[in-house]
């Protein structure tokens, strides 16, 4: 078990100590040896003797697959799995939703999403924050990576607002789109749709992830996420 937490940490550090690097960019934001960020994160997995798993078309888990996956290291519930121990897949729930990649240390699960901005705090799409995945966020202003597990970013209580609030417009949207096709004279399908996204204001103490009142306690944080998490599963 220690020698899994120690591998895990070594994996984390590395990572932490990445510089800036474009997500699915042509070029790095610096001169590196990698074309994009999610190919940094990689070579740090490789590094450490994780092994890229392409499973074929019959074999690829599906999106709710891979959640349940995650989720069964963080409950402890006993799965049977086709993903090897000690590999990890990229996109494994498509290039449009997170996470970024999953890894298996073992017998444990982890997700870990890539964020990468010119600013000092990332950009969260429709997807939202998901409270049990590492986040691997690098700044172009700092030339330097944080880390922190989203529900250090994102509480449960708000997530479930946002979640009322989504469901609001969408039940809204559907009263508005049945009143455009109801005076659609121009006969061109006109709809309108809200699309979700989270963003943060207040300030550099609440937005700026490099300056954070929190910072040291939620890059810790990781590492004890991944410790329980391992603790746990190997009891």
């Amino acid at each position: 078990m220690e020698q899994l937490k120690d591998k895990a940490r070594k994996i984390m550090n590395e990572i932490h100590n990445l510089p800036y690097y474009k997500n699915y960019a042509a070029a790095s934001g610096a001169v590196h040896n990698f074309a994009q960020h999610e190919d940094a994160v990689a070579s740090v997995f490789n590094n450490n003797g994780l092994t890229l798993w392409n499973p074929v078309n019959n074999e690829k888990p599906t999106s709710e697959t891979i959640w349940k996956w995650i989720n069964s290291s963080i409950n402890n519930t006993t799965l049977e799995t086709s993903m090897p121990d000690n590999s990890y897949m990229s996109q494994p729930c498509g290039t449009h939703d997170s996470p970024d990649f999953i890894i298996k240390l073992n017998n444990v699960f982890f997700g870990i999403e890539c964020k990468s901005a010119d600013g000092f705090s990332p950009m969260y799409n429709s997807g939202g924050i998901k409270q049990n995945l590492i986040y691997v966020f690098c700044s172009k202003k700092t030339n330097s990576t944080t880390i922190y597990v989203g529900k250090d970013v994102l509480s449960i209580e708000q997530q479930k607002l946002i979640d009322e609030l989504i469901m609001k417009q969408r039940e809204l949207e559907k009263e508005y789109n049945e009143k455009l096709k109801a005076i659609d004279v121009n006969h061109r399908g006109i709809s309108y749709y809200t699309r979700p996204m989270i963003q943060q204001s207040g300030g550099a103490q609440y937005t700026n992830y490099f300056k954070h009142a929190e910072k040291e306690k939620c890059e810790e944080n990781v590492y004890k996420f991944m410790n329980d998490i391992i603790e746990l599963n190997s009891l």
